[in-house]
């Protein structure tokens, strides 16, 4: 049997990508290939080798004994490399920082601000992904992130930014139509709630905060993100739910009422995280003291 001298090193960084996410979908995603790329990648690696390196369930896939082997090996090696391109990519001089932020976070509070960022630091250049995908640290070209949460993600840092506080609110034509200061519980059974479906269970949790439990004949307008909730409330006789930090200044400018006395704290709030590699960039000490100076 013909054994090569060596193996193809992009069969090895496909399989060693697979095997960070256990899924070819996401190691197709981040190497931008198709995920049939990154399975005939694999398939040619494991034909050179004469051993198989995942199991192909109906749904996923595992690692095989050997595959383990393998890539507890090659893993840290892979590694290092990716994290020598970024620097590379960077420059002589670290001037600029790429975020990956919850997209609320980025629109309603982060971008609004960011100018008064970029004239105390204008030789930094920030990089803003706005997207709700969790970051691999090791692999992705990202050196923080912004996300909702508990604060407790393994093998990073993190800091608290703020607490959430969700509050329910309409159009304001909405209150004086039906000449109410705000909405009751039970006036919600014959209004159409919004939904985020990237948080689906707020609703739930906001009623069992009231000591009640979600209306079973409860209209729903299902939208994707807190963007789309704010247009729908524009557009629509609804009520939706935002963090206040996010609404503010739409409270005070008369866009939106408060539709509910209650207010609904989730035990999450916003966090700056990143890997303590990131610790070291002259760009992100800068950009950390900013932020928390702006919510201090």
């Amino acid at each position: 049997m013909y054994m090569p001298s060596r193996l193809p090193l992009n069969n090895l960084n496909a399989f060693a990508v697979a095997a960070e996410h256990m899924s070819f979908q996401h190691a197709a995603k981040q190497l931008h290939v198709t995920p049939s790329a990154v399975s005939h990648q694999i398939r040619n690696l494991e034909q050179l080798l004469g051993y198989a390196l995942f199991e192909r369930l109906d749904k996923s896939v595992r690692l095989t004994p050997q595959g383990v082997q393998l890539f507890t090996e090659i893993r840290q090696p892979f590694r290092q490399i990716h994290e020598a391109s970024l620097k590379a990519l960077r420059g002589p001089e670290d001037n600029a920082l790429v975020l990956s932020v919850a997209p609320v976070f980025a629109t309603r509070w982060l971008l609004p601000r960011l100018k008064s960022f970029q004239l105390s630091h204008p030789t930094i250049s920030v990089s803003i992904l706005a997207n709700t995908d969790l970051v691999n640290f090791n692999t992705d070209p990202i050196d923080a992130s912004i996300r909702m949460g508990a604060g407790n993600w393994p093998g990073l840092k993190s800091i608290i930014l703020f607490q959430q506080q969700l509050i329910a609110v309409c159009h304001p034509q909405m209150i004086e139509d039906n000449n109410k200061e705000t909405f009751q519980i039970e006036d919600m059974n014959s209004i159409t709630l919004v939904q985020n479906s990237s948080m689906p269970e707020q609703w739930a949790e906001w009623f069992k905060s009231q000591g009640t439990t979600l209306p079973t004949s409860l209209k729903r307008l299902e939208v994707q993100n807190s963007a789309q909730m704010l247009e729908a409330i524009q557009s629509n006789d609804c009520i939706g739910l935002i963090d206040l930090k996010f609404i503010q200044d739409y409270l005070a400018s008369g866009h939106v009422s408060l539709a509910s006395e209650f207010s609904y704290q989730g035990g999450v709030g916003f966090y700056l995280t990143y890997p303590e590699k990131t610790e070291s960039l002259p760009s992100f000490q800068s950009f950390k003291y900013w932020l928390l100076e702006s919510f201090a």
